[in-house]
């Protein structure tokens, strides 16, 4: 796309441009915001000063029209700052801000207007950011209000050594113009040096070793003005130069005279290939030269709204647990629109409008939902004060009949969630005609209460001002969350700059968001290379890898890694598993879950903590420091070290993944991964064991017989085939009454659960399968779905330590029929036992409310570390927590943990 880029003089914007030009994005213009200070030639004493900014680089702001203009031969577009950096939230939001458009980020609106009116061929805007989340977010915001995509290559690219030693190299040559960091950088004495001296020099080094300084002066500790890059037609010129020091030791290069002159054949740069390795692939390189290598690897067309649609009357479930955490589950479209009611066509253009009137009734129901869950006493629920909004959903399952009608949804989800700190989401098509009444829409989704709020809360504000435009009950429900300094209610990570780190949300939604600095909800990802926003390849194993990658980045940026993972949910799209004819191809769910077994081991190919500067142990270090496992492998094996042993030490491999066959997922992949984890502290005082139990094993609480033996499940005794079948074989060759065995027809109950700390939260899964994938004799649902609630309950009670009232969602997965009725006359029947069941069994215990459930069509899957010979017909998902008791396990055991 052709992009301006906003520049500050410094190396990191002229080398994103780099990257930019490398990733065949074509430079139009150069836009930037200068300062309120005095260009070259004003008289020295006039009263203009520089102020300082949140947002930008000031320092030798003079030379930028010659830089631009005549160095780097593009356009520039200036304009002068007149805002100050009045709204200091880490996240930017121009709806929320109270600047009244005096904040210096609406001077960058009003910038990059002019660009657009100027330049109406522009579509993206470079930045340099590496790793402020404040800048970045700005950029973001205004760069969302123009439609303009932000590239932003450095973001997130480490560790910030190798990053810079990837800048000198490709012949960025910069002076340092400011120094902030005393006592290490000192103004006489480095100020107009040159980057490479001081970094060559070992200068950098020994003030990161001694001071925890930022290589590349992400801290502030130092601004730079690029003299001459690749990039440039001619080089710039420092004439006449003036140091000026502070009595704080901070210094500034002050540039009285500059101009540009001719480059000289054969320089630095003539050596610079826009066709080279990407950054990342330069950067390996670097690393493996210091001994850090990483490894390889619409609006609608119709006249309808919300206005016409019928009034609802039928609100979702919602379960409820201690400190405002809530599911809503099965949130449908009242009313099922059809082509012939809305004078809409059949086609596909015609179904995604339908599907766009259903999402937009769904909205209406979640918005009503909010409204009314009742989140503690009843006299909080008569006043009313207690209502949710969206800003405090935090995490959004959404199943399509088609993954066409995605891009048309888009739009207004965006407009019902918003765009800032928006929740995490997992999208993936279910197949058509299977979701209840032949929907086209169901969502699910997970609230935190007063959590939206909270994370707008401005820091420096009192609590009555911050706290003033909500309820009493939900100021004060804030208001304690607030007070409380070591866990936070509520984080977001949102990035939307196209960059090398992790692949941009493809949709209105955040990569993870974390709640009580205890879990991390990750948002499902899929195989997209990062820095071109494309598939990796259309084999859904190199996807997965990808997949895994990219997850392993999202972690890497909370200071987590894969090894803090409860539990994961894989979708491999069906053409994979299915075959011609309906042939099944179990073989993949071994290849699929040995890849995720290998990125687990390796966390995805990615070296945690690395970025951030976070200093690891050499017995951390990936692959040991080799180049990759294989190497790693054979010179251990040399040495007699069992490799597969180091790695069990720190990373579990009986972390419980649930593998799905599902129709389709986002731009066309066919491979995602969606997590939930443990934050890196939480997995840092409180332990993560895996407990595992199947109808065959006696400590299985409630599936024992009166002489306390395990039940056997066979055909005629706890489970019939169906309502007219009682198990006796009628087939007159065998001349016998007897009924089946075991082996005849086998049903097995099997369950895995991960959990953290004792009663603090649990995820698992519990199937019901067949021996083989040919035995699929109907089924009666009640039996089995108790003996799965049995097998469930005995070990969320028995390992985890937590309690039936803790259960909060319930994800039922079922393998459907391709004929609708089949396959809805199944799910309704699966609704009813475990609902029927459920209260049955726990209904008269106090707070033993049904957990949110949802039952969720899939064409195929397996479960991890099961027998993948047999063929799970049946699979429950359990989410338990109890959060508020995790907070306090968290703060007696940080850093106790023996």
């Amino acid at each position: 796309m052709k992009f301006v880029a906003l520049v500050s003089g410094g190396k990191d914007s002229f080398y994103s441009i780099m990257e930019c030009i490398r990733n065949g994005h074509e430079l139009v213009a150069c836009a930037h915001l200068s300062p309120r200070r005095k260009q070259i030639g004003q008289d020295e004493d006039a009263d203009e000063q520089e102020e300082e900014s949140y947002m930008y680089q000031t320092a030798a702001s003079e030379c930028i029209p010659i830089q631009v203009e005549q160095c780097l031969g593009v356009p520039l577009v200036i304009r002068q700052c007149v805002g100050k950096s009045e709204n200091t939230l880490l996240v930017y939001d121009h709806a929320d801000t109270g600047s009244k458009g005096q904040d210096e980020v609406e001077d960058l609106f009003q910038l990059l207007a002019n660009v657009k009116e100027q330049f109406p061929c522009v579509e993206g805007v470079s930045t340099g950011a590496i790793l402020s989340t404040y800048q970045r977010t700005r950029i973001e915001s205004v760069c969302g209000r123009l439609g303009l995509t932000p590239l932003s290559y450095l973001w997130r690219m480490g560790p910030q050594r190798s990053l810079l030693e990837c800048m000198l190299k490709d012949g960025i040559e910069a002076v340092l113009v400011k120094v902030a960091s005393p006592p290490g950088l000192v103004p006489r004495k480095h100020l107009n040096k040159t980057l490479g001296a001081l970094y060559y020099g070992g200068i950098f080094d020994k003030l990161k070793e001694k001071f925890d300084f930022h290589i590349c002066g992400e801290g502030g500790e130092y601004e730079t003005l690029v003299l001459d890059c690749p990039i440039f037609k001619k080089k710039l010129i420092l004439s006449k130069v003036e140091i000026i020091e502070g009595d704080d030791g901070v210094g500034v290069l002050e540039i009285r005279e500059c101009h540009a002159e001719d480059k000289q054949e054969g320089g630095s740069c003539a050596s610079w290939d826009v066709t080279g390795p990407l950054l990342y692939e330069r950067m390996r390189h670097v690393e493996a030269s210091q001994s850090h290598s990483l490894p390889a690897q619409s609006d609608m067309k119709g006249e309808e709204t919300l206005d016409t649609l019928p009034e609802i009357n039928v609100l979702p479930h919602v379960k409820v647990l201690p400190g405002g955490l809530a599911h809503v589950s099965e949130i449908l479209s009242p009313f099922i629109p059809c082509s012939d009611a809305y004078s809409y066509s059949s086609s596909v253009d015609g179904e995604a409008e339908l599907a766009v009137l259903e999402a937009k009734s769904i909205f209406s129901v979640l918005q009503a939902t909010l409204e009314t869950i009742q989140w503690t006493s009843s006299f909080e629920k008569q006043t009313g004060h207690c209502a949710a909004t969206a800003k405090d959903v935090v995490f959004v399952h959404l199943y399509l009949s088609d993954i066409s009608h995605f891009k048309d949804i888009n739009a207004h989800y965006s407009a019902f969630f918003g765009t800032v700190l928006p929740p995490s989401r997992s999208c993936v098509a279910v197949g058509k005609n299977v979701l209840p009444g032949g929907r086209r829409v169901m969502m699910d989704c997970l609230v935190q209460r007063g959590s939206g709020e909270y994370m707008r809360m401005s820091p420096g504000s009192s609590l009555m001002d911050s706290t003033n435009n909500l309820s009493p009950a939900n100021a004060s429900f804030v208001a304690d969350h607030i007070r409380n300094p070591h866990h936070l209610l509520r984080t977001t990570l949102h990035v939307q700059s196209i960059s090398h780190w992790a692949p941009v949300c493809v949709g209105p939604y955040s990569q993870a968001n974390t709640l009580r600095s205890a879990l991390i909800f990750m948002a499902g990802q899929i195989g997209l290379k990062p820095e071109t926003m494309k598939l990796v390849s259309d084999d859904w194993k190199a996807q997965l890898y990808q997949c895994w990658r990219n997850t392993s980045s999202v972690l890497d940026a909370l200071q987590g890694s894969l090894k803090d993972t409860l539990g994961a949910v894989v979708y491999i799209a069906s053409k994979e598993i299915i075959g011609p004819n309906k042939c099944y191809r179990p073989k993949v769910w071994e290849i699929c879950e040995n890849i995720c077994r290998q990125c687990l081991r390796s966390n995805g190919s990615v070296q945690s903590g690395i970025i951030d500067g976070i200093k690891v142990s050499e017995k951390d270090e990936l692959f040991g420091g080799y180049e990759d496992y294989e190497t790693y492998r054979e010179v251990m094996a040399s040495q007699n070290i069992d490799v597969e042993a180091i790695g069990n030490e720190t990373v579990r491999d009986n972390i419980p993944f649930l593998m799905i066959s599902l129709p389709q997922m986002p731009v066309g992949a066919v491979s995602e991964v969606e997590l939930i984890c443990a934050t890196h502290r939480a997995s840092s005082c409180l332990p993560i064991n895996v407990a595992s139990a199947s109808d065959e094993e006696p400590h299985l609480k409630n599936a024992l017989n009166d002489n306390g033996k395990p039940k056997t499940f066979r055909s005629g005794s706890e489970i019939n085939w169906d309502t007219g079948y009682d198990g006796i074989i009628y087939d007159e060759s065998q001349k016998s009454t007897k009924s089946a065995t075991i082996e005849d027809t086998p049903v097995k109950i099997q369950s895995v659960f991960s959990h953290i700390g004792h009663g603090c939260a649990a995820l698992g899964f519990t199937t019901a399968s067949y021996s083989s994938a040919s035995e699929t004799k109907p089924i009666q649902s009640e039996n089995i779905i108790d003996q799965m609630l049995d097998s469930a309950v005995s070990l969320i009670q028995g390992s985890a330590c937590l309690g039936i009232s803790n259960i909060l969602h319930i994800r039922l997965f079922y393998v459907c029929d391709s004929d609708r009725d089949n396959s809805l006359a199944l799910r309704s029947s699966l609704q009813s036992s475990l609902s029927c069941l459920w209260n049955a069994k726990f209904g008269n215990c106090t707070n033993h409310q049904l957990p949110a459930t949802s039952i969720v069509p899939v064409q195929a899957m397996a479960v991890s570390s099961f027998d993948s010979s047999s063929s799970p017909f049946l699979t429950m998902q359990f989410i338990v927590a109890d959060l508020l008791h995790m907070e306090t396990e968290m703060w007696i055991h940080n850093k106790r943990a023996s």
